[in-house]
């Protein structure tokens, strides 16, 4: 409980607010009459336990113990206890308090030049006009006259009234110097006044106005509680003081006043009525300047700042305020963002710098997660966009300026519940990406590399550079493995008007070993990285230039470490290539070169090409076709195959395909003709130069039949009308070639550039389709739309001659099949599908696959499937289902079984917990097939999803 005792010096009065007031405390009466507004500062005096009493008539002792503390205006005592002596008469009669005051243990005395001086106990005089507030953290005691403390006191003070025995200080530290001398602004210095808006907060409360006049600025004081608003700003705090040139004051006043509203403090209307509330004519004032207490609220837009203090310049949208919260709103993550510090300076209107500062898009009044240092600066975007120069607009790869809150730091740290995580000497930011330089962490464990944790931070907030180059984001990739070791890469991504691309670097010193199939290798180098950049430039006049280039130390590093980018990416290589496309036609160079051994790749020194796409002849009756390349090409197979390379060849292809658009009735005919004509400077046995001629004949055609059948009407299937529609298209045709494809180089058909060599030679080949669609329509009886209820392709291929190589044109398998694909839309929550493939030459099964996916509620949603591969001595049957427990947990679980090994294919658990403003999961996988185990905790920031704790 805090006591609080008030003493008026000249006016002998003292007022409580302490219901337990020692008897003696108070001889002038319960109800003395408040302070009034604009008295002297206050004279502190605390302490944790104290005793009041008069000695004598006027002559008040004030005991302190624990915690004693003695603060005027310009003087400072702190000690552990003490006794004080205060005549209320001299104080009476001279306006001005002259405390006595003994002091012992830790005694330290801060006079009014600076020096601090420190005793063992001493007895020392210190004057101030004011009131002198008492504050006990008890209720206040009486009469203590005959203890320890006080006959101490009493006997050196004695000695110091009767004597002048004063003590030695047992140190002293000299006061500061003293800075320059600055002349105060003058009154032409002062801002320059602004008009506002000042209204009271509410009807209960009673406003209190006084004005005054001093050094030429007029000085208005409010307390009360008033809002002030000006344009889009809006302040509210319990007590308003304002400062404004006199001159302007008069000057105002001067002016004819066409609207009484619009009146300042000069005017004998603007001052409040008797009953002390603001006049309706007295709301709007000029203002330079202005101080905030008590409650202060500054509001403009969506930024709110909360503080205690608050000193603002309105003519410069300049402020200083003192335990500060600022909220604000990031659109760019659709999340509030917080900041806290002790002093906040706002230098402009939306940049702000605090001193002991913290960032957060936690409300909670204790973050579970914050970003903060001893100082941060705070610029926010979010209502005004920047300034853009341009020739630099807004790119794909770069959010709006008006959508982004900028941050810069010293000595930063992040902290989770209190617990610090990271520190960095400078970070600088952007809340489009996070309000760390942390930008991922993931804790797991992997079979194959041990326990790790894997970290991504952006790179430029830890060199602190405050704005990145537009359009670029920069990473580093900082990682540790138990069984590996520690490992370190550069990422970037960028994206601008002319140009985008990607760069990735990665070094691991590496002590474990690769997991390749079910043996352990070890690696040849412990040194262990890769370097990707590619990049595509548009370029003057219509060009456009592709660059790539990777290094990879060995031929398992990808495998190991970046398994799907290996197996699902794109290839490695290193290439330049340089277009030009006008229209329908392109021009074409490509160089490569293979810097990875271990893959099988074609080298061009250069290729050049020419490409015409769908050129029209003959008023659209003709679409005419052409590719051709002429080449320097070197075949490089891997290093770990037997096949055998060559030097560099001559190479000279061209292709060309005549189309004739036709329709014969309900029918598209589309008969075609392509004639080849090859160059081979060498050949697979190299015995010297090989042409080669080769042509293709054929058609494709397709038509389309459709019948509605408007009485279907069923409640249980949910079948409101059917409409069937078939599709049916064939494509024959023949091909004849002069060098069977055995007998050349077998250049690699994957790259980039057209392939010389086509792997079916002399065949025919002909391709059936029938595709079905059934349509109905679902939904409430006035907003019903189509879906394909149930859908069905057929599709058969045949050929006439499969030689070796055995690959079939446009990568389909080489051998006579059937197709079926069925998909039925049971319910709008229910789907059931079916993948059948047939082999007709020797009449087996290549595949089947079954499932069906049911969605049961919003909360729980399960796929059942199996798939069934006879040449691949695999039948795994998947089970899959999501449920939502409740608000705070979902639960996600796969497993596959192979029926036909009688073994686990793959296992995956994932049990997810929101919590306010963050995701937990918790994931467990098994994946046999790749020998790999893997357990993590992740936890997930809600609207910073790239801010995990786990994997």
């Amino acid at each position: 409980m805090g006591i609080t005792l008030a003493i008026l010096v000249g006016g002998g009065r003292v007022c409580a607010d302490a219901p337990d007031l020692p008897a003696d405390a108070d001889r002038h009466g319960p109800n003395p009459p408040a302070p009034v507004a604009g008295s002297e500062p206050t004279i502190q005096i605390t302490g944790r336990v104290i005793h009041t009493w008069y000695e004598k008539p006027d002559l008040r002792v004030i005991l302190i113990i624990d915690g004693f503390t003695v603060l005027t205006r310009q003087e400072q005592l702190t000690a552990r206890d003490g006794v004080v002596w205060f005549d209320e008469a001299e104080a009476k009669k001279t306006g001005k308090a002259t405390l006595g005051i003994y002091a012992e243990t830790g005694v330290e005395y801060r006079r009014a030049d600076g020096q601090v001086e420190t005793y063992d106990s001493a007895y020392l005089i210190m004057s101030s006009a004011g009131e002198i507030n008492l504050h006990s953290d008890e209720a206040l005691r009486g009469k203590a006259d005959n203890t320890e403390l006080f006959l101490r006191a009493k006997k050196l003070r004695r000695e110091y009234l009767e004597a002048g025995v004063r003590e030695t200080p047992t140190g002293v530290v000299p006061p500061p110097e003293p800075p320059p001398k600055v002349e105060p602004p003058g009154v032409r210095e002062a801002g320059v006044p602004q008009e506002i808006s000042i209204v009271a907060q509410d009807d209960v409360r009673q406003v209190n106005f006084t004005s005054l006049v001093e050094d030429g600025m007029r000085i208005s004081i409010w307390t009360g509680g008033v809002y002030v608003t000006r344009g889009d700003m809006e302040l509210a705090a319990d007590h308003l003081v304002i400062w404004t040139p006199e001159e302007a004051v008069r000057k105002a006043a001067a002016k004819p006043k066409e609207d009484k509203t619009k009146t300042d403090e000069s005017a004998p209307e603007a001052l409040p009525r008797a009953d002390g509330r603001l006049p309706e004519d007295a709301s709007r004032r000029l203002a330079a300047e202005a101080y905030f207490e008590g409650h202060v609220r500054l509001i403009v837009g969506r930024r709110v700042l909360q503080c205690s203090q608050l000193y603002y310049d309105f003519q410069r949208e300049q402020a200083l305020a003192i335990n500060t919260k600022i909220k604000t709103f990031s659109t760019a993550r659709n999340v509030p963002v917080y900041y806290y510090a002790k002093e906040v300076r706002q230098l402009a209107k939306n940049i702000f710098v605090g001193t002991n500062a913290w960032l957060t898009t936690c409300e909670f009044g204790h973050p579970h997660y914050k970003v903060g240092g001893t100082k941060l600066t705070l610029t926010d975007l979010s209502t005004e966009p920047q300034p853009t120069e341009p020739e630099e607009p807004p790119t794909q790869g770069e959010p709006p300026a008006e959508r982004r809150i900028r941050f810069v730091g010293d000595h930063m740290q992040t902290r989770v519940r209190g617990l610090p995580l990271t520190y960095w000497p400078r970070m600088a930011g952007d809340l489009t990406e996070s309000e760390t330089a942390l930008r991922s962490v993931r804790i797991e464990n992997r079979s194959n590399r041990g326990t790790g944790i894997v970290t991504q931070w952006h790179l430029m907030k830890l060199l602190g550079i405050e704005k990145e180059p537009p359009g670029f984001d920069f990473y580093l990739n900082a990682d540790f493995w138990s069984e590996r070791g520690p490992a370190i890469g550069v990422e970037s991504d960028y994206v601008r008007k002319d140009f985008y691309g990607e760069f990735l670097s990665y070094y691991l010193h590496d002590a474990g070993k690769d997991s390749v199939g079910s043996s352990d290798i070890e690696p040849n180098s412990t040194n262990r990285g890769r370097v990707l950049w590619r990049h595509r430039q548009y370029l003057p006049q219509g060009w456009e230039l592709t660059l790539e280039f990777s290094k990879i130390t060995d031929r398992n590093f990808l495998n190991e470490f970046f398994e799907r980018e290996d197996e699902t990416g794109k290839a490695q290589e290193t290439v330049l290539y340089l277009k030009k496309q006008e229209h329908e036609q392109a021009v074409t160079l490509l160089a490569s070169a293979r810097l990875n051994d271990w893959y099988t790749r074609t080298e061009y020194y250069p290729q050049l090409g020419y490409n015409v796409i769908g050129r029209s002849f003959w008023q659209d009756h003709l679409t005419y076709f052409q590719d051709s390349e002429l080449s320097a090409a070197r075949y490089r197979p891997s290093e770990q195959s037997a096949a055998r390379g060559s030097d560099s060849t001559l190479l000279a292809d061209t292709i060309h395909e005549v189309d004739l658009p036709l329709k014969w009735g309900p029918v598209n005919v589309v008969p075609f003709a392509e004639g080849r004509l090859s160059y081979f400077e060498e050949v697979l046995d190299r015995s010297g130069s090989e042409w080669r001629l080769a042509g293709k004949e054929g058609a494709r055609a397709a038509t389309q039949t459709w019948r509605t059948y408007d009485g279907v009407e069923s409640e249980f299937w949910d079948l409101h009308r059917l409409r069937h529609i078939n599709i049916f298209d064939v494509s024959a045709y023949v091909a004849q070639v002069g060098v069977p494809s055995r007998e050349l180089i077998p250049f690699d058909v994957t790259e980039a550039g057209t392939p010389l060599v086509q792997g079916v030679d002399g065949t025919g080949v002909v391709e059936l389709g029938w595709r079905q669609r059934f349509q109905t329509k679902r939904g409430p009886p006035n907003k019903r739309k189509s879906i394909d209820w149930l859908t069905m392709d057929l599709e058969a291929t045949f050929y006439n001659n499969r030689e070796s190589p055995s690959i079939a044109p446009d990568g389909k398998r080489a051998f006579n099949h059937l197709d079926h694909l069925v998909t039925w839309k049971v319910t709008d929550s229910a789907t059931v599908w079916t993948d059948t493939n047939y082999n007709t030459d020797d009449g087996t099964l290549d595949l089947f696959a079954v499932g069906t996916t049911i969605t049961h509620s919003p909360r729980l949603s399960y796929t059942v499937a199996h798939h069934y591969i006879p040449d691949g001595h695999s039948a795994v049957t998947s089970v899959s289902f999501d449920y939502r427990i409740n608000e705070k947990w979902q639960l996600h679980v796969l497993q596959q079984y192979d029926f036909d090994r009688q073994e686990n294919a793959q296992s995956d658990f994932v049990l997810t917990r929101r919590m306010h403003r963050w995701l937990m999961r918790l994931r467990l996988k098994v994946d046999p097939g790749q020998d790999e185990s893997f357990v993590g905790v992740e936890f997930q920031p809600v609207g910073l999803h790239e801010i995990r704790l786990g994997g």
